[in-house]
């Protein structure tokens, strides 16, 4: 056996050994956004869905469509904790569903706010986001929101809310099936 060969390997696996421990380390030590309760108006939410809860929240939604110019509006509330020490700079948001317009239809849309309320959150109302479906077909679709929250005060307790609309006109239809949360970047105050 070449000792001098296994002892280069040896050093290149030890070394590729600590490199993985030290980043796994340094992921689970990172700060992040837990989620608890969460309340809803004008929809509901099915079971749990499978996820990295607590600082990632998927939430099946039921009861959130609107076909042939209904509208539908959801409201949820999600309770946030933030680590002391720190603020909150953004979180990310993931809406799942799909949308049907036909070839005459004006087409169907999704509008969302946010608002961060209490504790580190601070109190902040971000502008109305909307994204239109005009294609014709069935398309599913996946929208991704980064919303800045700016909180004012390091750690503690308070309320992320979403105000989401399902709007169709007449020959259009839109599901809105799933949204996932993920917890935002922090910084230290």
């Amino acid at each position: 056996m070449n000792f001098k060969k296994f002892g280069v390997l040896l050093s290149i696996s030890t070394i590729f050994g600590m490199n993985v421990i030290t980043t796994k380390t340094l992921a689970e030590d990172l700060p992040s956004i837990t989620f608890g309760a969460i309340t809803t108006v004008g929809c509901s939410v099915t079971n749990p869905l499978p996820g990295s809860a607590p600082i990632t929240l998927p939430i099946a939604l039921d009861q959130i469509s609107a076909s042939e110019g209904q509208r539908q509006r959801c409201i949820l509330r999600a309770q946030t904790f933030i680590p002391s020490g720190f603020f909150v700079k953004d979180i990310q948001i993931l809406y799942q569903g799909s949308a049907t317009v036909s070839p005459m239809s004006e087409g169907a849309s999704l509008s969302r706010t946010y608002s961060f309320n209490g504790g580190a959150l601070g109190q902040d109302i971000s502008p109305i986001k909307t994204t239109n479906f005009t294609s014709n077909g069935s398309n599913g679709f996946a929208e991704q929101d980064s919303i800045t929250v700016l909180s004012n005060s390091c750690g503690g307790q308070g309320q992320l809310g979403i105000n989401i609309i399902a709007q169709s006109s007449p020959g259009s239809s839109i599901d809105i099936s799933k949204i996932v949360i993920l917890s935002g970047n922090l910084s230290p105050c």
